[in-house]
């Protein structure tokens, strides 16, 4: 009977799933940045205080980025190898992605070139410039990936957002 049972053990303890470990890195300011495993919830360490990770795009010291939708990170390469997962495949939309940027940034400044367009002075052309920016930007390979989408996403976004109305 003993030997039934400390089979038993050593085959339920075979079974449980283990966890894997939280992600951990450096924001570009030198806090400390967590993503855990089990819920991808995304925390800032500093100070010794953990508080939310605010959504949007954040630098890390290695020049790689993390971004937070609704609290949760959008697992990057680097996340999914901690959390022994396998790596998205690299999506072929950079042009297509840009091209959206650009035409968001012709519809909200109006035709011409940089501050010689018609609405170049507003807010709504800055920040149009400023994500056509981003999306040209040269970021490590993991970091693309991410990048990629999440700037395509928010060009896309904005084309239907009122605050980026069509310049007149």
């Amino acid at each position: 009977m003993p030997i039934i049972w400390i089979l038993s053990v050593c085959w339920l303890g075979l079974s449980l799933p283990t966890q894997a470990d939280d992600w951990n890195a450096r924001l570009s300011d030198g806090s400390g940045v967590e993503v855990e495993a089990s819920t991808h919830r995304a925390w800032r360490l500093e100070d010794g205080r953990r508080t939310p990770l605010w959504d949007g795009v954040h630098r890390l010291e290695d020049g790689s980025v993390v971004i937070v939708r609704d609290g949760v990170a959008v697992p990057n390469p680097a996340m999914l190898e901690t959390w022994n997962e396998a790596p998205p495949r690299r999506p072929g939309m950079t042009e297509r992605e840009s091209e959206t940027c650009r035409e968001l940034v012709r519809r909200v400044c109006g035709e011409g070139e940089a501050e010689n367009a018609a609405c170049a002075a507003g807010e709504s052309c800055r920040l149009a410039r400023e994500l056509l920016e981003m999306s040209a930007e040269s970021l490590p390979l993991e970091a693309e990936i991410q990048a990629e989408s999440s700037v395509g996403t928010q060009c896309r976004e904005a084309l239907t957002n009122a605050f980026f109305a069509p310049c007149r």
